[in-house]
């Protein structure tokens, strides 16, 4: 018995590390192909390509003029301007700050979509597993309806048994076929679902037969606070607070006086004057109330993290509770389906004779609802557990 125990939980490791490999591929496979993360990969460039414009200098400014003399004897005037603006020095060092920081933000902004893409696609891989699982159950019960059905057909053909007993084995292979049917269907559906998530390309999900091996955590507390660390839309936000923060340390620099230098000439016949010109500008009213309005927005989204780190902590609790009382009543699932297998027993009896036709169909159908029950929560519990996965 214990070998027996021990060959069943090595094949029940053996599939279910085959099952993340699968996932896993399939993932990979989608975040190499999907169409919408390639074009947030172009435009996260293309942003990082803007936000390096604008942190240098003004252009030079070059002036010319041609002035005629009144009355002609006087000559004419040629005047020659060349001049630099320049803000304060430090606004440039924190210009390339705020530029390096923009661009990490738009880092997490694509791994934020990245992942969200990737976690629906791992719950459409946790559907289709289902399904396959579903499809296994629903072909063996096909199998013995059909069976039942042209055994019955046979003992009707000779007279041995009414038209009643014989349209309920026909009834019962109906119902099946159509369940059948319609799982095979929501199971093509998941699978186009993933094949257009893969940039159209086909991909296999065959191997999905079994789900992988979570365990939940034992210290919700401490996993939570690992978990923010690696939410990326979390880290956006805190970015976020960083950036709005230099652009307040940038706003104090912009209001700092500018400076300007340049060349001077002037030329009149006979006389030529030239020289350099510096000139600084006087911060008296353009900036006003900016700095202030930028300490304002560093205030609003420090809130609006609080908010957020607050929301996935309500958001993730509700899964882990979700998922630790699924797996409670799976695992009384699983112990009375594999201590009760009333399959093969209904079967004897109704080959001795010790049930009607009827009683027997009534019984089989109470097992594969049971059975049905136990997938189906198996399936809601990888679903709440794939929500705490997504995080890790």
């Amino acid at each position: 018995m214990k070998k027996t125990v021990s060959i069943f939980l090595l094949l029940s490791s053996f599939f279910s590390v085959q099952a993340q490999q699968e996932t896993d591929r399939i993932l990979e496979s989608i975040r190499q192909n999907n169409t919408t993360l390639n074009a947030l990969r172009e435009k996260a460039t293309a942003d990082k390509i803007g936000n390096k414009t604008g942190i240098n200098p003004e252009n030079p400014e070059v002036e010319f003029g041609y002035l005629w003399g009144s009355p002609s004897t006087e000559g004419n005037r040629k005047d020659l301007s060349i001049t630099q603006t320049f803000d304060f020095p430090l606004a440039y060092r924190y210009k390339s700050q705020l530029s390096k920081g923009q661009n990490r933000q738009v880092d997490l902004v694509f791994d934020a979509e990245e992942r969200t893409i990737l976690q629906e696609a791992r719950l459409l891989c946790v559907e289709l597993t289902y399904r396959n699982l579903l499809d296994k159950q629903l072909a063996q019960r096909l199998a013995h309806a059909q069976e039942l059905a042209e055994g019955y057909e046979v003992l009707f053909s000779k007279g041995e048994i009414n038209i009643i007993d014989y349209n309920k084995t026909k009834l019962n292979l109906l119902t099946i076929r159509k369940a059948n049917d319609v799982n095979i269907v929501e199971r093509n559906i998941l699978s186009d679902k993933l094949q257009i998530m893969n940039g159209g390309l086909p991909i296999s999900a065959e191997l999905l037969f079994a789900y992988p091996e979570y365990l939940l955590p034992s210290d919700f507390i401490s996993w939570v606070t690992v978990a923010e660390g690696m939410n990326p839309e979390l880290k956006a936000v805190e970015q976020n607070i960083t950036l709005s923060r230099k652009q307040e340390q940038l706003t104090r620099a912009l209001n700092l006086p500018k400076l300007s230098a340049g060349y001077v000439s002037e030329r009149v016949p006979g006389s030529t004057q030239q020289g350099v010109s510096v000139g600084v500008s006087i911060p008296l009213w353009e900036g006003k109330n900016t700095v202030r309005h930028q300490k304002a927005q560093t205030i609003a989204m420090q809130a609006q993290h609080e908010d957020a780190r607050l929301q996935f902590q309500n958001e993730v609790k509700s899964s882990y509770e979700k998922a630790r009382k699924l797996q409670n009543v799976l695992q009384e699932y699983d112990q009375l389906l594999k201590t009760s297998n009333n399959e093969e027993l209904l079967k004897k009896a109704f080959a001795q004779g010790e049930l009607s036709l009827i009683n027997y169909l009534l019984e089989l159908s109470a097992y594969y609802e049971a059975i049905d029950q136990f997938l189906e929560t198996e399936r809601d519990y990888q679903l709440a557990a794939a929500e705490l996965r997504q995080w890790e």
